[in-house]
């Protein structure tokens, strides 16, 4: 369920956990009075544009609102806060293709209810469709669907990789035959881009690394190592393909700098050649450009003649001589 208010926008997503591992799709009105009830274990997600309004559903829901206000929600650092009866973990993602900075997302555990938090990017109004009609929980319980939406981010992160991988080798492919056939700019949006990725998976990497062992009450991850070590080294898998990425990138732009280095160096050595090439035709003007009185050339009938037929003479043979010796190219 969406709503707005002005520029705010909010979208409730609300799943129940079956028995069997699967999401049923329930009003949000039905699933939080279910929870109170003690029904079932739901699943609640919600998207923000500004985060005051997310902050404002939890007060809604009961939450005391000085420790909403320590969730800090929307908040860019990796934040994980094990509170006596339920917890909250926060950390930056990337958003995909489309948008330009990562988003805030985070979770927090209850007994039989898990929030998922997080900011939405333009042309994302929720959790994806295709991995909710996927996603298949080991058991239907809150820590199930932390698991299971950590494997299945980790996937897509590595399948995200390889797209970019693939990127690189495109640049590349195009740079082989002409290094002039791919921009700087190609090449910087790239960098750019994988360089951000980068800081990214760290800061899940970490998360994850920490959160494999917590066994607190509400998020009793340790218990679940074997599902959870998927995500991890999906991630650490990720991490170092950025790494190599990373590289393959940097040598894109040494090699654009070193063929423009190139370029730069054949047209000063064009100028060097017809610097050279002049150099003796300007000597030979500065000579006869003096003013003095005993020059017998000056006075001779076929001088301008055979001055200008010498310096065709001197210039034409530079220029073959260079020619054929050496010539910028």
């Amino acid at each position: 369920m969406a709503r707005s208010s002005g520029r705010k926008v909010l979208k409730v997503t609300c799943f129940a956990l079956e028995p069997g591992g699967g999401l049923r799709r329930e009003a949000e009105a039905a699933a939080v009075a279910g929870w109170r009830t003690g029904a079932g274990t739901y699943w609640i997600d919600v998207g923000w544009d500004r985060p005051e309004e997310a902050s404002a559903w939890l007060v809604g829901l009961g939450l005391d609102p000085g420790l909403v206000e320590e969730f800090q929600i929307g908040d860019a650092e990796t934040r994980i806060l094990p509170l006596t009866d339920m917890a909250f973990v926060a950390y930056p993602v990337w958003p995909g293709e489309d948008a330009g900075a990562t988003i805030s997302f985070g979770f927090l555990c209850l007994d039989r209810l898990v929030i998922t938090l997080h900011g939405q990017p333009k042309g994302n109004a929720g959790p994806d469709e295709e991995l909710i009609t996927k996603l298949k929980l080991r058991e239907p319980t809150t820590v199930g669907v932390v698991c299971g939406l950590a494997v299945s981010h980790s996937t897509w992160l590595r399948r995200y990789v390889a797209a970019l991988r693939g990127r690189g080798d495109v640049l590349a492919g195009r740079m082989d035959p002409d290094p002039e056939a791919v921009s700087l700019e190609e090449i910087l949006a790239l960098k750019h881009r994988v360089l951000a990725l980068g800081s990214v998976v760290d800061e899940e990497l970490a998360m994850l690394e920490v959160l494999k062992i917590s066994d607190h009450p509400a998020l009793p991850l340790i218990r679940h190592a074997v599902a959870f070590r998927a995500a991890i080294e999906n991630t650490r898998a990720a991490d170092r393909d950025i790494d190599r990425l990373d590289r393959r990138v940097g040598d894109l732009q040494h090699r654009y700098e070193s063929a423009q280095q190139d370029k730069t160096n054949r047209r000063l050595g064009l100028l060097t050649v017809l610097s050279a090439i002049f150099m003796p035709l300007t000597l030979i003007v500065g000579i006869y450009g003096m003013n003095f009185d005993f020059m017998p050339e000056l006075h001779w009938r076929y001088g301008y003649f055979v001055v200008l037929g010498a310096m065709a003479l001197i210039a034409g043979g530079l220029f073959w001589y260079f020619r054929s010796k050496w010539w910028p190219r």
